[in-house]
């Protein structure tokens, strides 16, 4: 009988081989797999989900002759509003007794009224942790190193893991530094995972119990929102990371959805380094699509081809639409095959992804790249975007030391843009005129001709609602 040193020691060869069979595979074959898989899926959804058969009906399909023939793109679009905002869980979901249940995950709520759901079986429960595992070996080469993963995400997020040993805190900032700075010593890494508002207080509580991040080997995963090159390098200097130099640590991104899974989407050393040599704006603009005075790029993701598939609704003439993921997953409790996120991104062929790392000298992912540019809703022609935004804020890390790094942008009654910045505690009476003059110049630079800055601290009077880390922020009105 095999024990437990020698179970896990199996494991970790398993997806050194898996990985490294992967890596082999050409590109054309992953995106073919992935392709089959979507129909597949697809035709799960029409036996065992009332819903989605009424939806292809709709559609002038007949839900018995959906096959591996069936282009994609004749196939229903998905979304929160077409499925839980108008059937039950009964309908949507493949009939199961409630005791065969493991686990529930909710979308934020952010999309509107009401909430999706994701129902996760005991069988897919058990098997969860070895997606997770794979990809933290990738990137962090958790086999290999002692690892302490402290989850700071909000709303019960949890997730399971053979590989590392899990902290769950939720938004209790005490309660992560406490852990880091006691706990994590035993560890050779470890790893925070939060978004990009709450890890503003995960860093100030760190100050004033001395956290020593450089000791700790902390990296960053960030999800829940989109992260702009101008806050990763003001987190990295606060917490000592050299996103040149440094070939173990690193802040990164993430970004999931509640109704269909976590980390869907990912980056990875190499997509970081992609983006970051991305910076200069004729490349940008050439290889990305990025218009002039835009300098928040794109997020550079991976995505795992055999777990979910991608296709982009009415792309622009860079190739920008909205995002449509299908899960591979035969076994999913709510099949949601080509569900749309709200997400504006752009697939990248591999020719031309090859290309682009030709040109900044970097190496190419191993995996398919998206673009990820943000909230569809959130992007509105007369007023800078939330990425543009969050860059002018950070690029000055002075200047962001005195801000939460939330705000809210929204055009006045006059038409001008109205930036309203939450200003920390300690910061009231600083001294703001500098940060104003240099977003004011910011915003003329990308175009704006004027920009009304504001501030307020966190209090529900001044700010409409005082800041809760269990939400999703708010941006754009």
């Amino acid at each position: 009988m095999m024990g437990r040193h020698g179970a896990g020691r199996g494991v970790r060869l398993v997806r050194k081989a898996l990985l490294a069979y992967a890596r082999r595979l050409p590109p054309e074959r992953l995106q073919a797999r992935s392709l089959q898989g979507a129909l597949k899926a697809v035709q799960h959804a029409a036996r065992h989900s009332a819903a989605y058969r009424v939806l292809l009906q709709e559609s002038g399909l007949d839900p018995a002759a959906v096959g591996p023939a069936t282009p994609l793109q004749q196939l229903p679009v998905l979304t929160k509003d077409n499925t839980f905002g108008r059937f039950s869980l009964e309908a949507l979901a493949r009939p199961l007794p409630p005791t065969a249940l493991a686990d529930v995950l909710t979308s934020s709520g952010r999309g509107g009224p009401g909430f999706g759901f994701r129902l996760t079986t005991r069988r897919q429960h058990e098997s969860a942790w070895f997606d997770i595992d794979m990809g933290l070996q990738d990137v962090f080469g958790v086999d290999d190193k002692p690892t302490l993963l402290v989850n700071c995400l909000p709303m019960g997020v949890v997730f399971p893991s053979r590989a590392v040993t899990v902290a769950n805190v939720s938004v209790r900032e005490d309660m992560a530094c406490a852990i880091l700075r006691d706990v994590g010593p035993r560890f050779a890494q470890t790893l925070l995972c939060t978004d990009p508002l709450f890890i503003r207080r995960i860093l100030a509580e760190g100050r004033r119990s001395g956290v020593d991040w450089q000791r700790l080997q902390t990296s960053v995963i960030l999800g829940e929102e989109m992260l702009v090159e101008a806050q990763r390098e003001y987190l990295a200097a606060r917490m000592g990371i050299d996103l040149e130099g440094d070939t173990s640590r690193l802040i990164g991104s993430s970004f999931g959805v509640g109704e269909l899974g976590l980390n869907l989407l990912f980056e990875t050393r190499a997509t970081i380094a992609m983006r970051r040599a991305l910076r200069d704006p004729a490349l940008a603009q050439a290889w990305l699509g990025l218009p002039a005075g835009d300098r928040a790029l794109p997020s550079v993701f991976c995505h795992n081809p055999l777990r979910c598939h991608i296709d982009v609704l009415h792309p622009d003439s860079q190739g920008y639409g909205e995002l449509c993921f299908t899960l591979l997953d035969q076994q999913a409790v709510i099949p949601l095959p080509r569900f749309a996120t709200g997400d504006l991104g752009r697939l990248v062929p591999p020719a031309t992804l090859q290309a682009i790392c030709q040109a900044t000298g970097r190496a190419a992912p191993w995996l398919p790249v998206v673009l990820l540019r943000g909230r569809i809703r959130d992007r509105q022609p007369a007023l800078p975007s939330v990425e543009q935004v969050k860059d002018w804020l950070y690029e000055d890390h002075a200047d962001a030391d005195m801000l939460s790094g939330a705000f809210k942008i929204h055009l006045g009654t006059d038409g001008t843009p109205v930036l309203m910045l939450q200003l920390i505690a300690d910061s009231v009476s600083v001294d703001i005129t500098r940060l104003e003059a240099r977003l004011i110049a910011n915003a003329t630079g990308a175009g704006f001709a004027k920009l009304s800055v504001t501030y307020c601290t966190n209090r529900a009077d001044s700010w409409g609602t005082a800041l809760d880390h269990e939400r999703k922020f708010p941006y754009a009105a």
